[in-house]
């Protein structure tokens, strides 16, 4: 009679710590795997914004604008938008204008430009899910309601959000002392709000009559419809960004650490506060201005959920990834499109 031998206790103890062992070696491979997957997506997204881009100045001959901010008696007559006493003041962000060229004319035509985009006309619209403005390394992609994302208070809104958007201007603040982090801009004095129009540095600027928190409206700090082409990009278009990587909002994060207690502004496609402008923070996330030009604090800053660094679409359709590392001042020349800086290769 045969006898029939089978797996000790301690063989199988063994068996099972080589697997464990093998699974351990095996799943930072996978995770690497799928988040360079991500990444190319990621990357892939902003190809298809800067295409959008370039379609609509093909059609209209300038970039559609960072922002649109029209008052009674300061119409956007290029983009049709005209407000009247009975609509008030009509405002509008990125997205809106680039939808058609990038499959989403199906929301465009459910869009009204006579309404402001956090209207109740424009409530259904502004809610709906863009695909293409979403990195899928986001770990929490959420709708914004105006208010913080663990507050209990009404909405004032629902708007899909937008891991993307404009870098338009870099606070004139960082070329002063006592940061002293990049050259000046020429013209800006910190002590003038009439020079304060100076810090939107970047190739494609807001359509808008924008009040000054000084000020306010008495004049406006901003008031200008400029039609931003690309004969304007002196410094070139593969050195000048278009659109960047500012991920995770309404969620405020600080490095890796998301603050539900706290908002960031400016996620929805449709918000006219979707742009920004180049702050710097401290690399704890914590206190701007400061020399992190991105991924130490989400709110309205360069941010990823890529690690070592962000995507950034360049205004010659190209899109190039920029280390976490790079110093303020490169990214302040990344965002001028007219100042001359001499911009290094942002993957160096």
């Amino acid at each position: 009679m045969r006898s029939r031998r089978g797996f000790t206790l301690v063989e199988l103890l063994v068996v099972i710590a080589i697997i464990g062992i093998l699974v351990g070696l095996l799943l930072p491979a996978v995770q690497a795997a799928r988040e360079a997957a991500r990444r190319m997506s990621c990357s892939n997204n902003l190809k298809q914004i800067g295409l959008a881009l370039h379609n609509f100045e093909s059609a209209f001959k300038f970039f559609p604008p960072a922002r649109v901010d029209a008052l009674v008696g300061y119409p956007v007559t290029e983009l049709g938008i005209n407000p009247t006493s009975a609509t008030g003041p009509i405002t509008h962000g990125p997205g809106i204008f680039i939808l058609p060229y990038m499959e989403g004319k199906n929301i465009y035509d459910q869009y009204d430009l006579q309404s402001s985009w956090n209207s109740p006309r424009n409530a259904p619209a502004i809610a709906i899910f863009v695909p293409g403005f979403i990195c899928p390394s986001n770990p929490q992609v959420m709708l914004d309601t105006g208010n913080a994302p663990s507050s209990t208070a009404a909405p004032r809104w629902q708007a899909a959000p937008n891991d993307y958007s404009i870098a338009n201007g870099v606070n004139g603040k960082l070329g002063l002392a006592p940061y002293s982090m990049m050259p000046p801009i020429p013209g800006y004095d910190p002590t003038n709000p009439s020079t304060d129009a100076s810090q939107y540095t970047g190739a494609i600027l807001p359509m808008s009559t924008i009040s000054s928190f000084t000020t306010g409206m008495n004049p406006p700090f901003y008031n200008r419809r400029p039609r931003s082409k690309l004969a304007n990009i002196i410094d070139g278009t593969s050195n000048t960004f278009s659109w960047v990587e500012d991920a995770g909002r309404p969620m405020l994060y600080r490095q890796t650490r998301a603050v539900p207690t706290s908002r960031a502004s400016g996620a929805g496609w449709a918000d006219p506060d979707a742009e920004f402008w180049v702050d710097g923070f401290t690399t704890d996330g914590l206190t701007s201005l400061g020399p992190c030009a991105m991924n130490c604090n989400s709110s309205n800053e360069l941010y990823s959920f890529h690690g070592s660094g962000c995507h950034g679409a360049m205004c010659d359709g190209s899109v190039r990834f920029m280390s976490a590392s790079t110093p303020i001042s490169i990214v302040a020349a990344w965002v001028s499109c007219r100042l001359g800086e001499v911009n290094p290769d942002p993957e160096q």
